[in-house]
């Protein structure tokens, strides 16, 4: 069972590339602010519930035995997968957290953060989600997916336009990086198997995956962790390199088989 969490402005169909290489039972929600018809409570604590709600949900209504239980998280998503993974660390085997934050350390760039989403959240309420998206696109850290092939470019297009200005507009305001935990003093607590993903172009995210191994080793020398940077992709590595994720994500998994 693999339940995946897309990032900010994304969709659950934005993984629909990667099920075709990774195999399992998927399940990718909307995430809270996002989608048609959004969850309006983007909160740390109404996000975990919601994921825990789904987990649930997936879990009685799948067919056939999983061997693992695999959350997927993909930037945002990524730090909505850790959150959950903290609160309720029985429920996963293993995780795999794409561009992984675990939190903003020092206050005042904390509140710097929190004064940029609220600026951007007041941005999509007065231009629209079509004009954010445009404007989103073109940010230096997500940039780099105009790379991706037309077709996968145009359907996520799609599907983001569906987006309400109010939900997007929450999701920064109550989930943007200020206003969520600093998960950094509590990755000691994490008991799950964890394979962090980023694209070796993204120097920023590269650095924080190596440091979070780094942490969590420190504290954690009976736990798996692993990171692996994904040659010649940024921020989105699991579809700007798709079958190199895919296969680190294949071969992290077997290794938990053995």
């Amino acid at each position: 069972m693999i339940l995946a969490l897309h990032g900010f402005t994304g969709r659950g169909s934005d993984f629909l590339p990667l099920k075709d290489v990774v195999e399992g039972e998927w399940h990718c929600p909307d995430m809270p602010g996002h989608g048609p018809v959004p969850q309006i409570d983007c909160t740390p604590e109404a996000t975990a519930t919601y994921i825990q709600s789904q987990y649930l949900q997936v879990s009685q209504s799948t067919a056939t035995p999983q061997k693992e239980r695999l959350l997927i998280g993909y930037s945002m998503g990524a730090r909505a997968a850790l959150i959950h993974a903290l609160r309720y660390p029985r429920a996963w085997d293993a995780l795999v957290l794409i561009s992984l934050n675990p939190g903003i350390e020092d206050q005042k760039d904390r509140e710097n953060r929190v004064e940029k989403d609220e600026a951007l959240a007041q941005k999509i309420e007065r231009g629209g989600v079509s004009a954010f998206l445009d404007y989103w696109k073109e940010t230096p850290l997500i940039q780099s997916q105009q790379q991706l092939p037309a077709n996968w470019r145009n359907e996520m297009q799609r599907a983001r336009l569906a987006h309400t200005s109010t939900g997007l507009a929450t999701s920064l305001r109550e989930f943007g990086q200020g206003s969520c935990p600093n998960l950094w003093p509590n990755l000691s607590k994490l008991k799950v198997p964890t394979l962090l993903l980023s694209g070796q172009e993204d120097r920023k995210y590269s650095e924080i995956a190596a440091r979070t191994k780094s942490v969590f080793e420190s504290e954690q020398a009976d736990c798996l962790i692993q990171h692996v940077g994904i040659e010649g992709a940024s921020h989105m590595p699991h579809l700007e390199q798709l079958d190199k994720s895919g296969a680190a994500i294949t071969l992290f998994l077997s290794g938990l088989d053995s």
